[in-house]
């Protein structure tokens, strides 16, 4: 389709450095002439760049720029602070849940600890630019932090363990997938039913060969992505 066309252009300019957040695009009218297509086909690509949280539409104020699609590289593990620390995205932290767990079978499984361990559980959400982006879930073993509280949850949690507790992260295994939202992602996230989302599981270690974390984490497209240089095996 013809706007998928322009979006996707959009899209490019948006993630470049010709445009910044915070920056106004053009008129309906200005664009429509450059792309030489309808206005109706602009308002179309416009409304995806809407979806993907990419840019907001303002009564009397035009289309600004909110955000932009952050790319990381598979061979670094980062935090999501480290991702945007290089944009203009106001990055901030709402904590939903922070609780204490016995773990069911799963857990003490992927965590690797006894049944009789506590465990914390975190629920809580990155907004980027005011607007909840990112949905995180944690499992995390309550031996390895006897100082935890929600305090130390309101920012970069890898900066909390390696800064305030002294771990040292090794790295994670991470398993990537494209998934619906449930109805309850859908109310969380203000967004429709058949709106793909990135879904990252993940399991973070210590360089003592310790697990510190089962997250999974459930992005908007735009958000994050991700880039794998593979080389040809001989």
């Amino acid at each position: 389709m013809l706007y998928k066309k322009v979006m996707q252009d959009l899209r490019s300019r948006i993630n470049s450095d010709e445009l910044e957040v915070g920056d106004t695009l053009p008129t309906e009218k200005a664009l429509s002439e450059h792309y030489g297509v309808s206005r109706v086909t602009i308002r179309n690509a416009i409304d995806e760049l809407v979806k993907l949280g990419l840019v907001a539409k303002r009564q009397g104020a035009g289309t600004t720029i909110i955000g932009k699609t952050v790319v990381g590289s598979l061979l670094t593990l980062k935090s999501t602070n480290e991702y945007f620390s290089s944009t203009n995205t106001t990055l901030e932290y709402k904590i939903d849940e922070f609780s204490l767990i016995d773990p069911d079978e799963e857990l003490v499984r992927l965590l690797k600890v006894e049944k009789t361990e506590k465990v914390y559980f975190i629920r809580r959400f990155k907004l980027l630019n005011g607007k909840p982006s990112v949905y995180e879930e944690s499992y995390m073993p309550a031996s390895l932090y006897p100082r935890m509280n929600v305090m130390s949850l309101e920012g970069s949690k890898y900066r909390y363990l390696e800064e305030e507790l002294g771990l040292d992260i090794d790295g994670a295994s991470q398993d990537f997938e494209a998934i619906l939202p449930s109805e309850s992602m859908c109310r969380i996230l203000d967004i429709d039913p058949s709106t793909p989302l990135l879904q990252v599981l993940s399991i973070g270690l210590l360089k003592d060969g310790r697990v510190f974390e089962y997250t999974k984490l459930v992005s908007l497209p735009g958000t994050m992505s991700y880039k794998h240089y593979l080389k040809r095996g001989e």
